[in-house]
């Protein structure tokens, strides 16, 4: 979601996707970027340019995040995205980097997974422990669960009480 997409680690999913050897999983890009074409020419490179789509920019990114399994970002920075909690918001596990700020919210196996940035072959593994996860007996359920719980955490209620506290504790 969103532009930037080198520093997001778009590479590093298409190359995963190739890595990961699953003829099922998909890769859905949503936002715009100049290099874009550069991508594109990456996912075909791969032998996955029919598994990625480019979807352009969306106004209303709920359907997408509801069709979707999980939820990837290996980016190479990122403070802490909207796109991550958006994604735990909808119930939906998601993969993100160590260099992400979610990374320090997300519960590995519980809800998502964190992977390493600039590392296909590590988030192909974690793409296909992931997909197992979700497939094993209540395991959608479950993760969804997680995933929802670990973003109520970050809700406007409670965001509004810790800045409270936060500045009541700098008055004294």
């Amino acid at each position: 979601m969103g532009s930037g997409f080198s520093r997001k680690g778009l590479d590093a999913a298409i190359r995963a996707l190739a890595q990961a050897g699953d003829g099922a999983f998909w890769l859905a890009v949503v936002g715009r970027d100049r290099a874009e074409n550069d991508f594109k020419d990456l996912a075909a490179k791969e032998g996955v340019g029919d598994r990625v789509r480019f979807l352009g920019g969306r106004n209303d990114v709920r359907p997408l995040y509801a069709a979707a399994d999980c939820f990837i970002l290996p980016t190479r920075y990122d403070p802490f995205p909207n796109t991550a909690l958006e994604a735990l918001a909808m119930g939906l596990p998601s993969i993100v980097s160590s260099r992400c700020g979610a990374a320090e919210v997300v519960q590995q196996g519980a809800g998502g997974w964190v992977c390493q940035p600039d590392d296909p072959a590590g988030l192909a593994r974690l793409m296909q422990e992931a997909a197992g996860a979700l497939r094993a007996g209540r395991g959608r359920l479950e993760h969804a669960a997680a995933a929802r719980a670990t973003a109520e955490r970050f809700g406007m209620d409670a965001m509004a009480t810790q800045l409270t506290q936060l500045y009541g504790t700098l008055n004294s």
